[in-house]
């Protein structure tokens, strides 16, 4: 266990701060934009609202469209016993922080345990999960440790779970303090998790068969454009409050010095002050000679240029469709908007892949602590949220069924936001209305049973 153990803590020291900073960046915790060192104090207010996070928005429109919705059989039908374990651990609804994890970060991880009440699913975040692999594609990790802290007489330890193919072993640090210190651990604990592999099932957003290649989230390579957008921003508000609205000026007047005071009709004393421009004041010069005007206002155009150029251009890295993150879509037909959002369909379809993969082999785990074997037909179904017109798909889907003698619940399945729900009670609708059934149920009951005959004694 010691060089596991050591080569975990290295990797999780190692890879741990790239994770924080991808953290910091999606809850819009950014590194602060430049500013000179002589700059005013006052700009440090601009600095602090200059923020404008884009980041969260490029893992949502992934995300929005990845949602499982059943484990059926190639050819159709109800899900498979395991999808039971699914719906009693809540990954409906879990599911989702899986996959918002492995986009965001790279890699997202599910544990998958025997529980009281059947197997456990539960997903893990990526910044306390630790994993190694023999070969870089292997399906399942030879070790992989679960990082966290536990209290003891008021003081805190790190805790490191270790898994590997048969074993758990539950680790608490000698040391006080978290895991990012801790290297010197007790074994307090190690019993069976009666799996033929680790129960640690990996995620992962970009995979590469380099192994000193980690897989890359949809954050990190777009942190340096969120950090020049944030530039532009400051740069913008600094234009607007001092040069955006005109500067005047006055020559041939002297200003009033410190101490200079005056008395108005009221005996009241009033300190002078410098000449206050106004839409409500009307100014008078004794002098002839006194000269008044303007600066020219500073032209925020090429900011702001440089703002959306900017903008679309994390869109372009980020394959989002432009009005995603500028707002800007005016009468856009449904194949415009199909078009438009091209790049994004082809990456929520390899992300469908990527992690079905994964989901695949939580199932198998699952179905290996219920004593079962999954089907090899077993395909996972995920919801379809292509931007399609409604009224265009079920057109074609009847003339799919009308044209080309394709069973009408066939064609159910491809109806634009079906639900499993929904299917099963289409088809028991279906069974209740289809005339034959019912002529064929009322025959059978009809039938009346051959009599038997008595068994001489």
């Amino acid at each position: 266990m010691g060089p596991v153990l050591g080569t975990i803590l290295e990797k999780y020291r190692a890879t741990n701060p790239r994770l924080v900073r991808v953290e910091q960046y999606l809850h819009g915790h950014h590194a602060p934009a430049y500013m000179p060192e002589e700059a005013a104090t006052e700009f440090g207010v601009f600095r602090e609202r200059s923020v404008k996070n884009f980041l969260p928005l490029v893992v949502d429109a992934v995300a929005s469209n990845l949602y499982v919705d059943g484990l059926r059989a190639a050819g159709g039908g109800d899900n498979f016993p395991v999808w039971e374990s699914w719906d009693l651990n809540g990954m409906v609804e879990a599911q989702t922080a899986v996959h918002r994890d492995a986009l965001a970060y790279g890699e997202a991880y599910v544990r998958v345990l025997p529980g009281n009440g059947g197997p456990e699913i539960e997903p893990l975040s990526p910044l306390s999960v630790t994993a190694l692999f023999k070969r870089t594609n292997d399906p399942y990790p030879i070790a992989a440790a679960v990082h966290g802290t536990t209290f003891s007489e008021g003081k805190r330890f790190a805790t490191i779970d270790l898994y590997d193919d048969a074993y758990v072993f539950r680790l608490v640090s000698k040391e006080e303090g978290d895991a990012s210190g801790a290297s010197d651990f007790v074994v307090v604990e190690q019993l069976k998790h009666g799996l033929s592999h680790c129960p640690i099932i990996r995620f992962r957003n970009m995979a590469s068969t380099s192994p000193n290649v980690p897989s890359l989230g949809e954050v990190e390579p777009l942190i340096p454009i969120q950090d020049n957008l944030n530039n532009i921003e400051l740069s913008t508000a600094i234009a607007i409050q001092y040069g955006a609205h005109r500067q005047k000026w006055v020559a041939g007047v002297n200003a009033p010095k410190d101490g200079q005071y005056d008395v108005d009709l009221f005996g009241r004393i009033k300190k002078k002050s410098a000449v206050m421009f106004s839409a409500a004041r009307l100014l008078i010069f004794p002098d002839k000679d006194t000269k008044t005007g303007q600066f020219d206002a500073t032209d925020i155009g090429p900011y702001l240029d440089a703002y959306n150029n900017t903008v679309k251009h994390l869109a372009a890295i980020g394959a989002l469709p432009p009005h995603y993150l500028s707002g800007d879509m005016i009468n856009l037909s449904a194949e415009a908007l199909a078009a438009a959002q091209e790049s994004l369909q082809r990456k929520v379809d390899d992300r469908k892949r990527a992690f079905g993969g994964a989901w695949q082999r939580v199932f198998q785990t699952v179905a290996e602590l219920m004593g079962e074997i999954l089907p090899a037909d077993a395909e996972l179904v995920w919801r379809d949220t292509a931007p399609r017109s409604f009224a265009a798909t079920v057109d074609a889907l009847g003339k799919m069924v009308s044209a080309m003698a394709v069973p009408a619940e066939a064609a159910w399945a491809m109806v634009p936001g079906m639900t499993p729900a929904q299917l099963a009670e289409w088809r028991l609708l279906a069974e209740q209305m289809d005339p034959l059934t019912k002529m064929a149920n009322a025959m059978a009951k009809s039938v009346l049973p051959p009599e038997v005959e008595p068994v001489a004694a």
